[in-house]
């Protein structure tokens, strides 16, 4: 917890799904009461205007005062003294409220009770005085003592550049700024200058006189036209203006520049920008520049005592600034003198506001509707930091029973072990052993197994461990390629407790017509991650569970294929099955005429990938001997794996796994030929390649975009140029470059369709060396697992690092690590 923090004295919530900005706060008398406190007035985009009256440290039901649905979007409002009286004819306050087609003024009146009292009044109501109406979208309002008159006036800026100046209910004039004019910015009145400050889209902060705006309209009218108003002086300040507004007593006396006229400066303009603070003076100076490292939201000058001097002309003011992350950061001049952290980010805030007796509070609407009243203050320290203490003795003892303490502690926390939470999600996967019959059985004997569609429904059963109910379990399902998900997201709203009672969620899978390159898949698991919080504390917890797909997913039976171009032998310690189709019996058939061939040759059988990869296993008639055969190095993978899990269960269905004829000895697969490690380069060549030529495409991708944004940047000095000249056929380099640009974006694209399927095929390489390495030395499960991790089949590739660099890295730490002597 942050020691400067804004210390919250009241809060509340402004509506339910409603949105603020900045200029929808006020803060004042806003119902005219005879003790003069505080109101707060809030206004949203859904058009409700809110009255409160904070009394005391919590919110109470009587705080709102007042709450009116006004039936349009409210851009701004304001509180003053604009013209209205009361019963007896004494000026009171009212507010003025900006909609999209008009302007209103409202007085908050007090049924009831009395006002001289802290909420006195039975209820209160709103009532509007007057309406004006425009012609043209508006944007926003400024407002104050125009001309020196005793009440307030108003001047509105329009979307397209008008400025409407009211007195009362009447139009006094209206003026249109340059005909340069795209987008109104921010307005503020002086009232020490009589004069408006604006900021346009040009980045420029501009002034104009409120008697020479007088004079200009006045003199369009007797010409009968609408001529654009000229500014008394504008500066430059570079980049986007949010906020203005005018103080005085800001810049302190020893960093303040003289004018170049001489004269002493009365006012400081404060102009705040998209990343900078600007203050300039009166006469179009800039006094201040600060370059802040935030980006700012709003801000409010306020004086530090309004007591000191007329109207606290003698008080220093001091500027609060709120940013993105929710800080406010308080200046004089160009020094920071505070900062806090407040509980939301404010979207608009005032400063000097009186509640429960005390002055000098902060008021701060968030865009969501947080309200809250608060201060800034500090929070004392926790924990005090002591000396260290030189008189005491060294107990060496003691520091020796808190070593072996603390590195019981360490120890304890390092060995690995860790207690999963007992009510917990947990995933159970039911995958079927076949295809939904519905896909297998409509097939005719013509068919293509190739190009026909397969589906696979698995069911996915939740279940929650824990007491009550766990809301909103979003599952996320990945299917590996060529398979896909007709649906991968889904979100079970409830899930309630209890072993028992788990909740099923049916997962299509199913594999496209149309497979092409990614006919060999990279691995047969389906991994299902669930994602849940836990009721109370909010708990972030995730559960994941895998589930092997089954072979007839990816592959159909094919005729007996005799010639491949790859080819390894597996060896095991127990005789052949009777029929090798025995154990494929999952499998549907194509055709009658198919089956019936694999039946009288029952030590082939042969299946087919997507693509029209071939892989064929070939049992010998003597020895429990099988070759495994493909047309591609990648295919041989998934059936070396299947092959062996399938004859595990066979045998140890059969119960011949430990037989004494065989010496007791288990059942085991070996490899005893060399490694096909020259094959395997060829796919790890072919991959290095695709990406290599990838990477060319792209280098020359940027360099062809480059010369177009040259070409580019050319035309545009060439079209801003005052004295056009001939484009010398910059024109013609443009198309020519963009044709250059599009074609290398094409072969870019074909490229990287390439990479992807070369990735794939070196991922099921991988997984064909692995297979067999594990076979050839006899690894358990755990020493498999080690061994992926070092060379894994999982391909992810970046311009910057692929396969290769991983694979480097992770080979290059193994053998120096555990292979190495005495490792």
């Amino acid at each position: 917890m942050s020691l400067f923090k804004a210390r919250e004295w009241w809060s509340t919530s402004c509506g339910t799904g409603e949105e603020f900005d900045l200029g929808l706060l006020a803060v004042g008398n806003a119902d005219d009461a005879e003790d003069g406190s505080h109101k707060i007035v809030v206004a949203s985009f859904a058009g409700v205007l809110r009255v409160y009256h904070p009394t005391k440290r919590e919110y109470g039901v009587s705080d709102l005062i007042l709450e009116s649905d006004l039936g349009s979007p409210v851009l701004q409002l304001a509180l003053g003294d604009f013209g209205v009286n009361d019963s007896v004819g004494e000026a009171r306050a009212s507010v003025v409220v900006l909609f999209s087609k008009s302007i209103a003024v409202f007085s908050v009146n007090v049924v009831g009770g009395s006002t001289n009292e802290a909420n006195g009044a039975s209820y209160h109501t709103l009532q509007k005085e007057h309406e004006m109406q425009f012609t043209s979208p508006s944007a926003n309002f400024a407002v104050g003592p125009f001309i020196g008159k005793p009440y307030d006036g108003i001047c509105v800026q329009s979307m397209d550049g008008e400025w409407t100046v009211f007195d009362g209910n009447t139009v006094s004039f209206s003026v249109t700024l340059g005909h340069d004019f795209l987008l109104p910015g921010p307005i503020a009145y002086c009232p020490r200058m009589d004069a408006f400050v604006t900021a346009t889209s040009r980045f420029e902060v501009e002034k104009y006189g409120l008697r020479t705006l007088a004079a200009s309209a006045k003199g369009n009218t007797a010409a009968g036209d609408k001529k654009p108003v000229k500014p008394d002086w504008k500066v430059c300040v570079g980049e986007g203006i949010t906020q203005i507004t005018s103080a005085t007593g800001f810049v302190e006396p020893g960093t303040r520049k003289t004018p170049k006229n001489g004269q002493q400066a009365r006012v400081d303009l404060i102009a705040l920008g998209e990343r900078s603070l600007f203050v300039i003076n009166e006469f179009g100076e800039m006094t201040l520049q600060k370059r802040l490292d935030y980006v700012p939201l709003c801000m409010h000058a306020f004086r530090v005592n309004p007591t000191l001097g007329l109207g606290g002309e003698q008080s220093p003011t001091h500027l609060i600034i709120t940013d993105h992350t929710g800080s406010g950061m308080v200046y004089k001049g160009s020094r920071t003198i505070w900062a806090a952290k407040f509980e939301q980010t404010p979207c608009a805030l005032v400063a000097g506001a009186m509640f429960g007796g005390v002055g000098g509070m902060l008021v701060t609407l968030s865009e969501g509707g947080a309200l809250s009243v608060g201060y800034l203050g500090a929070e004392a320290p926790v924990a005090i930091v002591r000396g260290f203490e030189t008189a005491k003795d060294l107990g060496y003892v003691e520091m020796e029973k808190e070593r072996v303490k603390l590195a019981a502690v360490i120890a304890s926390a390092t060995t690995g072990t860790f207690a999963e939470p007992t009510d917990a999600v947990s995933l159970r996967i039911e995958v079927p052993d076949s295809l939904d019959p519905t896909h297998s059985s409509a097939q005719r004997a013509d068919d293509n197994p190739a190009e026909t569609e397969k589906t696979l429904t698995v069911t996915i059963h939740v279940t929650y461990a824990g007491t009550g109910s766990v809301e909103n379990v979003c599952l996320s399902v990945h299917a590996p390629a060529p398979t896909e998900c007709r649906q991968e997201s889904f979100v079970v709203p409830f899930v309630h407790g209890g072993v028992d009672t788990p909740t099923s969620v049916p997962v299509v899978i199913r594999v496209p017509r149309t497979t092409g390159a990614g006919g060999i898949p990279e691995n047969n698991v389906l991994r299902v991650v669930a994602g849940y919080r836990v009721k109370g504390t909010g708990e972030a917890r995730v559960a994941t569970r895998d589930a092997r797909l089954p072979l007839s997913l990816f592959v159909a039976l094919a005729p007996p294929v005799k010639n491949s171009a790859y080819k390894v032998t597996l060896d095991t310690n127990r005789p052949p099955p009777a029929a090798i189709t025995s154990l494929f019996n999952d499998i549907p058939g194509v055709s009658a005429q198919m089956t019936t061939a694999v039946e009288t040759s029952g030590n082939v059988i042969s299946f087919v990938f997507g693509d029209g990869s071939d892989v064929t296993i070939i049992v010998s008639k003597n020895a429990g001997r099988y070759r495994v055969q493909a047309v591609r190095f990648e295919a041989l993978w998934l059936v070396i794996d299947e092959l062996t899990r399938r004859l595990r269960e066979y045998y140890a269905r059969e119960g011949s796994e430990t037989s004494e004829d065989e010496s007791n000895e288990p059942f085991a697969v070996s490899f005893n030929e060399a490694l096909p490690l020259q094959d395997f380069f060829v796919v790890v060549d072919l991959y290095h390649a695709c990406r290599s030529a990838r990477n060319e495409s792209l280098a020359k991708l940027q360099c062809k975009a480059r010369q177009f944004r040259a070409v580019q940047k050319r035309l545009l000095v060439r079209f801003r140029d005052k004295n056009p000249t001939d484009l010398t056929h910059l024109d013609k380099l443009l198309r020519g470059a963009f044709a250059d640009v599009t074609g290398e974006s094409v072969l870019t694209e074909g490229f990287e369709l390439e990479l992807a399927a070369s990735a794939v095929a070196l991922a099921a390489a991988t997984r064909t060396v692995l297979c067999l390495i594990s076979r050839k030395f006899g690894m358990n499960e755990d020493e498999e697992k080690v061994l992926t991790a070092y060379l894994s089949p999982i391909v992810n590739d970046t311009p910057e690092q692929g396969w290769a660099e991983c694979t480097e890295a992770s080979v290059t730490f193994l053998l120096k690590t555990k292979l190495a002597k005495g490792g």
